[in-house]
């Protein structure tokens, strides 16, 4: 396929540690038993860079595990060939503005964008995705749901000296909901009335996979593991829970380790969010099998019924069957402290807070601050300075919960104010370490503590409900030049 003259983004200069090429293009897997089916996915190809740098899900069609070192030096040829224009933004990471994957720098049909950034995040799992917002709306929804996603993962000497769960006892788990025809192919949103109820609440499928498969399942020995666990889907908030009623142990965040283990009944994902758990299955014997589940939750308190979600959570699901097969001993334990290299948010009791109310328009989409995507405009209170660091406040006045991402940083959850009704899906949240995306249940003030870091220009913050930022709730923010010279 011949490709458009390369556009060239991000540091040039130098040698790079990782040289990748990463194409989205149309492709047919098999998923179910019968005709294969018909997706867009990304596939790679390692121009150089350390023989693990890539490593394949499985068969099915989610991109694959990109693998990186902080501190690397990262070059990526992305190739568009799709019908329409795409982009490929790297969530969770801390990179120039743009490098970012921004609607603003789509990739046309048939061409190709080169782009280059240092690893400078903690270790920890972050991923990719599609961004691109033309004239007629946005395409997130559509472009994910079809299966461009896939996970990426920074490790460091910090990370590898606590001797965690690693090789084959470390799993790498994508989770989305799909809806299929009897012919195994995908069914996202038609026309109509129904159809238009379901981009007001969000996408969710009736059936569960997990690295693009039905039905999951994993061989383990009688040891730990590590879990790395990422929503990919559209718009469901899982519940993840242990089928044998055992506590889930959680030692990681959006933005890597925390700084001790956690422990819950079970954990809330919001979509777009990333949890890392520790198991060991050392009191299980060969033969027994232990489930991983997202359990029913009442809606009732989240604006239940068409508009709040309807059936979502309804019914306990099924995600991985993890079966033991032999008996191993391994002596390690879970550390008491797993990082100590979590920066504290500098908070004075003069740290600006900058408000964001989330709002909506009866099928006309979602607001934030009464403003709806427009471009790259941006308003006055939506302009901050390098090097500060402020207080995000996001008010939900709607009857959904809301993810909301920033992007190009990494925040503190530094308080949640719930003035509407607390749900039990409250219990399964982990606020402490670093996130990027933190769910904003309704009728709750959320307060975020975020330092804006070596990086002007434009960056967006919006609802990760893709359905919702399509329709409207996403913005641009812009980081102006400190007023302090160096």
């Amino acid at each position: 396929m011949p490709y458009a003259t390369a556009m060239a983004s991000g540091r040039e200069d130098g040698a790079f540690d990782v040289d990748l090429r990463l194409r989205a293009h149309a492709d047919e897997v098999p998923i179910f038993s019968g005709p294969a089916s018909e997706v867009w996915r990304y596939t790679a190809e390692r121009i150089a860079g350390p023989a693990d740098t890539l490593t394949a899900l499985g068969e099915s069609y989610p991109g694959p595990l990109i693998r990186l070192r902080r501190g690397q030096r990262l070059r990526v040829e992305l190739r568009n060939e799709l019908p329409e224009d795409t982009t490929v933004h790297w969530h969770g990471l801390h990179v120039p503005s743009e490098v970012d994957g921004q609607p603003r720098l789509p990739i046309a049909p048939g061409a190709r964008q080169e782009i280059a950034f240092d690893v400078r995040d903690r270790a920890g799992l972050y991923w990719y995705h599609p961004h691109p917002h033309g004239p007629r709306g946005g395409r997130v929804g559509f472009q994910a749901y079809a299966g461009l996603a896939g996970p990426l993962m920074i490790t460091d000497e910090q990370e590898q000296a606590l001797e965690l769960p690693a090789g084959e006892q470390e799993f790498v788990l994508l989770l989305q909901d799909r809806s299929f025809t009897r012919d195994n192919q995908l069914q996202y949103i038609g026309d109509g009335m129904g159809s238009m109820m379901t981009r007001m609440r969000g996408f969710r499928g009736n059936r569960m996979l997990v690295n693009g498969r039905p039905d999951a399942r994993r061989d383990v020995a009688t040891q730990p593991y590590r879990l790395r666990i990422l929503n990919g889907s559209n718009a469901r908030i899982y519940k993840l829970a242990w089928s044998d009623g055992r506590p889930v142990t959680v030692i990681g965040t959006d933005g890597g380790l925390l700084a001790a283990p956690e422990q819950r009944a079970f954990v809330t994902l919001a979509p777009a969010q990333r949890t890392d758990l520790w198991v060991d299955f050392g009191g299980a014997k060969p033969g027994d099998s232990v489930r991983l589940v997202s359990e029913a939750y009442e809606m009732s308190g989240m604006g239940g019924g068409m508009m709040g979600g309807g059936m979502m959570g309804s019914q306990r699901e099924s995600l991985v069957t993890f079966r033991i097969t032999s008996p191993e001993t391994d002596p390690r334990g879970l550390p008491e402290r797993l990082a100590e290299d979590l920066p504290a948010p500098s908070i004075r009791p003069d740290t600006p807070v900058r408000r964001f109310t989330l709002g909506m328009r009866m099928m006309r989409g979602f607001t934030i601050n009464g403003r709806q995507m427009n471009g790259t405009n941006v308003a006055d209170d939506e302009i901050v300075t390098l090097g500060d660091t402020e207080i995000w406040e996001f008010v939900n006045d709607t009857m959904m919960p809301h993810p909301m991402h920033v992007h190009g940083l990494q925040f503190h959850v530094h308080e949640r104010i719930a003035e509407g009704s607390r749900t039990e899906l409250h219990d399964g949240l982990i606020d402490a370490g670093l996130h990027d995306t933190v769910l904003v249940f309704p009728g709750e003030r959320v307060r975020l503590a975020m330092t804006f870091e070596h990086f002007t220009g434009l960056y967006m913050y919006h609802c990760h409900n893709m359905e919702h930022e399509d329709a409207g709730m996403m913005r641009y923010f812009r980081v102006d030049p400190s007023r302090i010279s160096a």
